[in-house]
């Protein structure tokens, strides 16, 4: 959604929700800053126009302020006003460095998870799986607490990116937990079959129509860019989820046999499909302990 707005006495805009609270939160604007969007029939209070009224709620009244006309189609002026001493100007990640962001923490728990399995000996338990959803409950208070007491996690960390509250408020554990479970939820799709690929696609959908995803509006946060995302960073990105997964694959060596067993007693022609597929040491080495 467009939201334009009213700054040193010029028509500023158009921008995207997020954009918008983030200028809030950095003190380029206040919630009493008149602003518009589709819908209104004049300027109001940033803080009372309905896409912006769930993040910039206060128990104190609005300052009335001259009503201004409507605002044309195409706002003009660009948006000139210096911030104010000490602030510093943050941007707002892309869908695409967010996803990337995501895949990473995920890529780096799953191979701490069976780096831990492997070290262990931990026998094969078909719901420690990441195909499973329960695995994935670790993986939550783990990212909750993180974002809690450092407001990121590696992933977001190394593409430079924080997670904020919309309007200064302290990040809560309770906050932190709540956003990981509907990320959990309407990001992840539970990690149920196909259901993580559909989720996935319809949140980036709805970060690019309406700028911010369901979890950060139903939690009133908002990650920021505090860091460019240079090539460098996408590179090393890459690099760490390619090394996960590498050692992830290492690691689940020894539950390859068990995990075949399993298939074959759903469905023996899966079983045997897999079984031909296994390296030839693996296939060895269960034919020896056979």
């Amino acid at each position: 959604m467009d939201i334009y707005w009213i700054a040193d006495k010029k028509k500023c805009g158009p921008s995207n929700v997020p954009d918008v609270l983030s200028r809030v939160q950095m003190g380029e604007l206040t919630p009493d800053s008149k602003g518009w969007h589709a819908g209104c029939d004049r300027w109001m209070p940033l803080r009372e126009l309905p896409a912006l009224a769930d993040f910039l709620k206060e128990d104190t009244p609005p300052v009335e302020q001259e009503e201004l006309p409507p605002v044309p189609e195409e706002a003009q002026d660009a948006d000139t006003q210096e911030l104010p001493s000490g602030a510093v100007r943050v941007y707002l990640p892309s869908p695409a460095t967010r996803m990337l962001a995501r895949f990473v923490d995920m890529a780096l728990f799953v191979a701490l998870m069976f780096g831990v399995i492997y070290v262990r000996e931990i026998p094969f338990i078909p719901s420690l799986l990441p195909s499973g959803p329960i695995v994935w409950i670790a993986f939550i208070a783990l990212e909750a607490g993180l974002i809690h007491f450092l407001g990121t996690t590696p992933g977001k960390a190394m593409l430079g990116i924080q997670v904020r509250p919309v309007g200064g408020e302290p990040m809560t554990l309770g906050r932190a937990f709540a956003r990981s479970c509907w990320v959990f939820l309407s990001g992840m799709g539970m990690m149920i079959s196909v259901l993580p690929v559909f989720m996935m696609g319809y949140s980036w959908w709805v970060l690019r129509s309406r700028g911010i995803t369901m979890w950060d509006m139903r939690c009133g946060t908002l990650p920021l860019q505090l860091q460019p995302t240079t090539l460098l960073r996408q590179l090393m990105a890459l690099a760490v989820i390619f090394a996960c997964l590498h050692m992830t694959a290492h690691c689940m060596q020894p539950w390859i046999p068990a995990f075949i067993e399993a298939v074959e007693q759903q469905s023996p022609e899966a079983g045997q499909t897999l079984r031909s597929l296994m390296p030839h040491s693996i296939a060895d080495e269960q034919k020896n302990n056979s």
